[in-house]
């Protein structure tokens, strides 16, 4: 078993895209009504600023310091920059991303 440089090992670690569980029909719609690139949901999963939605959700959206921290791993592309302002709502309960849209500025 391989150990990261403190110590801890990541053999068992799962990123939250891959524990999402499915993209509600509502979401599937919405993503298509707004022109939000199902392929880059794993990123505003893994990038977006998380704050509870205080319905049962957690809202991941996609700030200026987002973008920035993404832009820094993977370049800056117009993919990257349509991102902001992009949010996504996923369910506490199972995974399941519930709605997705644009923040309006």
């Amino acid at each position: 078993m391989e150990m990261n440089a403190v110590g801890y090992s990541n053999q068992d670690y799962q990123s939250r895209s891959r524990r999402l569980a499915r993209l509600s029909r509502h979401a599937d719609k919405r993503a298509q009504q707004r022109c939000i690139d199902k392929a880059s949901l794993p990123l505003v999963l893994a990038y977006g600023q998380r704050e509870f939605d205080g319905k049962g959700g957690i809202r991941y959206l996609m700030t200026s310091d987002s973008v920035a921290s993404l832009q820094r791993a993977v370049g800056r592309t117009q993919q990257v920059e349509a991102l902001a302002g992009v949010y996504a709502v996923v369910s506490t309960e199972d995974n399941t991303v519930i709605t997705v849209g644009h923040r309006c500025a």
